[in-house]
Parts: structure tokens; sequence; C-alpha cells
């Protein structure tokens, strides 16, 4: 599934590929000019997606969990009581044929209190003697079934899990797909104003303009794909023609992350997005727990071409080289979700259904997450058992809290989300359960609070540095648990 998003998601290989089956430049320019542009691509998306959606359908029609033993169970339950103690008894006429529904009766009241009180009581035991010849042998056999048919429907709901989580994952990859075709959304006109100009534009820089393409994504922000190729002896960055293309589509345009660097010679693709008003700069400060070599908390900082920061935390349960796996497992998932262009509800989600799938050892990790738009300074907040974050505003902090479980702990993810809006100047403060809980019981919040409105500094870095060291002193300088600390400074370019 991995290569085939990875194959269908690379937008510059879509595009020059639909050039090729219509025929190159030419036909394009045809189309152009007709105002008809093909879109196979987002076709082709829609049909992968149907495909998808049809796939999690299937799933979502499969047996659910059951929480307790059904009809069929007990029957199979009964039946093996039956063979391996009545089998060989002289009064199994008088049990299993004249009085059938007696006999079962019975043991389903034994196979009720097995399961509410663990046992079987005294009052039972002593009905089962006056019509069985084997009342001991038919508690023990009863229990040893009973425990074997409780293992079998644990294993059956866990399978049950397993397969809900793929089906999740599957249909919030058909979620992906269709969003992805929509943006496919055809731009005939507009590209053909740019193309007229930029080409104009671009012969004095000794470029040649081989195609263009305009993509239509989220709040109406456009991406470009240029094809280009440099006359002979030249070379021109890739910034040179951001600052060309932003004059002719009237916007102020910058080369993304993975575009290269400059046009020379060989025919290459570019790939063009809208600047930013925003940018962030980020801090970071950890304290491992005393006595562990490692960190039980992990973190990332995630910038994409959609003008969009991820800062996210991740905390494994307890401490040392197992808890540093689990949280670090989930920094990774989220970092290929995100990047693969998953809105970041679908990420935790998806986090949440991967760890049922492969969690043996009943480990969990909390989810801290923050998304902020670079293009209008609004903030996404999701939550999964991580504790509250803080942001200051000049001289208000606000503190946002959750009570969302931590992933991996429930078969439909359990998480919170936040929408807050930021402006130049504001200061997003996270941290783990370490840095609270190091702080006196009483009015932890309260006290972080105060903590942060202490430190004065527009250095994200210095920062983190500087709350850290007054949690650590508060300590003692001996931490009792792992800690750390991300800090975001957001401020108008």
């Amino acid at each position: 599934m991995g290569e085939l998003l990875g194959s269908v998601l690379h937008a510059g290989d879509l595009w020059e590929s639909g050039l090729r089956i219509f025929g190159g430049r030419e036909t394009a320019e045809k189309n152009r000019g007709s105002g008809i542009y093909p879109s196979p691509e987002k076709e082709q998306l829609e049909r992968y997606a149907d495909a998808f959606y049809g796939l999690s359908k299937l799933f979502q029609k499969m047996p659910c969990q059951k929480e307790r033993l059904g009809d069929d169970d007990l029957e199979a339950l009964f039946g093996s009581v039956q063979e391996r103690v009545c089998a060989g008894c002289k009064m199994a006429q008088s049990c299993w044929s004249n009085n059938y529904f007696q006999s079962c009766r019975m043991l389903y009241e034994m196979v009720t209190e097995l399961e509410y009180d663990g046992a079987v009581s005294q009052e039972m035991e002593d009905r089962l003697r006056l019509q069985c010849g084997a009342p001991e042998m038919v508690i023990q056999v009863l229990k040893e079934e009973y425990g074997q048919a409780r293992k079998n429907l644990m294993w059956n709901n866990r399978m049950m899990e397993q397969r809900m989580a793929a089906g999740e994952q599957i249909f919030q990859t058909a979620e992906l797909l269709r969003h992805t075709a929509a943006g496919f959304a055809d731009a005939p006109e507009q590209e053909q104003r740019i193309w007229k100009k930029l080409r104009r534009e671009l012969r004095f820089l000794n470029i040649e303009l081989n195609g263009i393409r305009v993509f239509v994504c989220e709040e109406e922000r456009t991406e470009i794909y240029l094809s280009l190729r440099a006359g002979r002896k030249a070379c021109v960055s890739a910034k040179t023609i951001a600052e060309v293309l932003s004059e002719c589509c009237g916007q102020k345009m910058r080369p993304a992350w993975n575009c290269r660097a400059a046009v020379c010679a060989e025919p290459g693709s570019f790939h063009f997005v809208p600047d930013t008003k925003y940018q962030i700069f980020c801090g970071i400060s950890k304290i491992t727990k005393a006595g562990e070599l490692v960190s039980g908390d992990n973190y990332a900082f995630l910038q994409k071409d959609t003008g969009k920061v991820v800062m996210s935390l991740a905390d494994g349960m307890g401490s040392g080289a197992e808890a540093c796996q689990e949280s670090e497992k989930v920094i990774e998932l989220l970092e290929q979700f995100l990047d693969a262009g998953f809105p970041q509800e679908t990420a935790v989600r998806m986090i949440n259904s991967c760890m049922l799938l492969q969690n043996r050892q009943q480990m969990f990790s909390t989810i801290d997450l923050c998304m902020i738009n670079l293009y209008n300074a609004k903030c996404d907040i999701i939550k999964s058992g991580a504790v509250s974050t803080f942001i200051r505003r000049e001289n208000e902090i606000e503190v946002i809290g959750a009570n969302a479980f931590p992933a991996g702990v429930m078969q439909q993810s359990d998480y919170e989300s936040m929408h807050r809006q930021l402006g130049s100047g504001s200061t997003v403060i996270m941290m783990t359960d370490g840095v609270l809980e190091a702080l006196p019981e009483e009015n932890r919040e309260q006290l972080m609070v105060e903590l942060i409105g202490r430190t004065a500094t527009r250095n994200a870095k210095e920062y983190a540095r500087r709350l850290m060291e007054k949690v650590y002193l508060m300590q003692k300088l001996h931490a009792r648990d792992d800690m750390t600390i991300l800090v975001g400074n957001i401020w108008e370019k």
C-alpha cells in the first residue's frame, strides 16, 4: 500500500505522465487553447478511492466483538463436559436423555457463577451432588473448559480488533485518495494566462517553458508545477524563477522544499507554492529520568509545503528503552502519515489502529500534536492522553487540557481536538507529564502559568531551556521522570 501511495501521490510524476499520454506539450497546448484540459490522474485516483471504499466495507460487515460466551460457545462447552465426564457414567442416560434441559440449566448456572464470581458456590455444588454421580469431576472439567473458552473469546476479540483497525486504515486511505483527487481541479484559464506571461518572461533568461500545471489545494491555495529547461551555458536558480512566477500569477511564490535548486540544460520538473505570511522558530529542552540512559519521550518538528508546521510530542508508557521505542514509533508514524498528506485527525486514528494491530505487550504512548497554519496563524491541537498545552499571547496565557486515553488503549481512537487563533508574537509551549508532575501537587497548571509568565525571552530555544531549568531546580536537580518541553514562537514576516 505504501508503494501505491508513493507512486500515486507524486503530483509531478502524474503531471508529466499525463502530458505523455495526451501527446506531449503540443497536445496540451491545443487542449488548453480549446478550454479542455484532460485530467486522467483525477479519474484514476477516484477509481483507487472507490476500490478502497469497497474493501473497507467488507471489514465493516465482519462480526463484532463479544463480551460474553454465546449460545454456540456454551453448547460446545457442555458437549466437552459430557464427552470427558459423562461418557462412561451409568447416569448419563438419565442426565442427558431424560433430564437434558435440567442438566443444561444447571451447567449454565455454574458457568454464570464462574463468569461473575470466579468460582462455583457451595450451594450449587450441593445441588449438583443430588443429581450427579461425579460432581467434583464435573466442576473441575467445567472450570478447565470454561477457562479455555474465555481464552478463545479473548483471542477472537483481539482478531476482530485487528480487522477493524485494518478496515479503518483502508477507509482512511480511501479518504486521502478522494481528497487528493479533489485537488486535481481543472484550471485551464488560469494555466493559459500564466503560460503566456511566464513563457515570454523566461525567454529573457534563456529558459524554455515546456509545460505548466496548476493545482487548487485546500483554502483555494494554488500550487504550480513547471517543466523547464535552460538554454546553452545558462543556469538560473529556482528562487529567480519564483520571483518571475510571482509577477505572472499575482501572488508571492517560493520553491517547495523538494524543488530543485537551479534550472540547467537537463529538463526537469519544478514545484512552487505560495509564500507564507508567518514564520515559526522552535526550541526544545529535554532531561532524562535519573538512572535511565535514554528518555521515553520523543518529539519532531515537521514543516510541509502546504504552509503548515507540525510540533509533535509522544511519551511512552514508563521510562527507559521500551518507552523510547513506543514513543519513537508513534513519532515516525506521525511524520509518515502527515508527510503523505493525511489530515492530523486521520493520522491519529491510523496510529491508534496500528498500535492495536501490533500491541501484544500492552504498551501505549501519548500523542500531543500541534499543527500551525503559517498562512493565517490558525492552530489545531490534538491530544490523546497528553497533558495540557500552554499558549502565551503577550500577557495572556491560555491552558488547553484534555482527558483522552493514550493511543493503543481503545479500539476506537480516543482523542480531543481543539482550534485556536494565534498571532504574531504568540508562543506555544508543549510538555510531557514529567514536567508538570515535577511541580507541587496542588495547582500544578497554575504554577506552570506563573513560571511561563516569568520567562522573558523571544528566543524559542532559550525559552525552553530557561523554563526547564526552573522546573529542574524545583526537583532539586533529580528528575523523577523523563521531561521534555517544546516551544514554538510565531512571527509575521
